[in-house]
């Protein structure tokens, strides 16, 4: 990563970076490197892709251990920042090489991930709490998990993108329930500025003494139909739905004795919506070292598939692959 961003400065001739508040210790060693090797390089940190402001958060009420004590602070606050005009943000840059085409170009990037978000609220969105746990179908999810994670668009201007909806068109349990995982999100979010890099430890965020597990997933056969399935997918395809996801990280770390990091770290070497801060917290919460209030989350294989597969439509689609 080093090499890169230092190969890249050079060769564009970069004199200012503008990046996200450092969370982990790899971050801030680029940077102390980064200052190191050009004393005139601009290195600007900024809170980013944020709902809220996590260091005021912070500062008033530390870190909420539990999710609903955290929701609750902030919708009782209104603490949900309004959205940057991204084109206007853009046109800070003076110097010629950040032309306006370059600007347009990036704006547009935002408009098609929020012109494909539109089209998913008119027809979907008032059903989203019925199909949100579905394994398989088309219109199971937003679509927001790529642009999201890529920072192709803000999650604060979905969030009023959906206030508007709400408004104008309908509200109900399913436009609050997008809304809510938006908050998920940000939950994790905020667990990972105020925990650093303790999200990479094999205790987690918790003072749990690490039982000794099989550290590595390679080699490991998938004997059960559903979990073969969802690797086969995740593998082809770089997608696998919530479900699917809490599903095989309960099957990896409670049937198979494999220790969470190493799905985590599996699941950022083939997810093509990988974010670091909600995939580590999220393995954290089905392995019980997060903050999940109940200690962890085991999936019972058999239920999942009467509830989430009867027909076992999913299961013959990715046994073929």
């Amino acid at each position: 990563m080093l090499e890169t961003i230092k190969s890249e400065i050079k060769k564009r001739d970069i004199d200012k970076i503008i990046i996200k508040n450092p969370r982990y210790d790899s971050e801030s060693k680029i940077i102390e490197n980064l200052h190191l090797n050009y004393p005139n390089l601009l290195i600007i940190c900024e809170p980013s892709a944020n709902l809220i402001d996590q260091e005021y958060f912070i500062d008033k009420y530390g870190f909420p251990k539990s999710f609903t004590k955290f929701r609750k602070i902030v919708e009782k606050n209104n603490y949900v920042l309004n959205p940057i005009n991204t084109r206007r943000s853009l046109n800070i840059f003076p110097k010629i090489k950040y032309c306006e085409s370059k600007v347009e170009q990036i704006y547009d990037i935002e408009k098609f991930s929020l012109k494909s978000f539109i089209v998913y609220m008119k027809k979907f969105l008032s059903s989203y709490k019925e199909t949100r746990d579905q394994l398989y179908g088309n219109n199971i999810s937003s679509q927001l998990s790529v642009p999201l994670s890529l920072g192709l668009v803000s999650p604060r201007r979905i969030l009023h993108f959906i206030n508007v909806f709400e408004k104008k068109v309908i509200s109900n349990q399913s436009t609050y329930w997008l809304k809510l995982e938006l908050l998920w999100r940000e939950y994790f979010k905020l667990l990972s500025f105020y925990h650093g890099s303790s999200i990479f430890s094999r205790k987690g965020i918790s003072d749990i003494s690490a039982n000794s597990k099989v550290d590595s997933i390679i080699n490991i056969k998938f004997e059960d139909d559903l979990i073969q399935s969802i690797n086969n997918q995740l593998i082809k395809t770089g997608f696998i739905s919530n479900r699917a996801r809490q599903i095989f990280a309960s099957h990896l770390i409670y049937n198979l004795n494999i220790d969470w990091l190493s799905g985590a770290y599996y699941f950022k070497n083939n997810l093509i919506d990988y974010d670091t801060e909600n995939n580590f917290s999220n393995w954290m919460y089905i392995a019980g070292v997060g903050t999940d209030p109940r200690g962890g989350r085991l999936f019972n294989l058999n239920k999942q598939k009467l509830l989430y597969d009867s027909n076992s439509e999913y299961r013959k689609k990715w046994l073929k692959n």
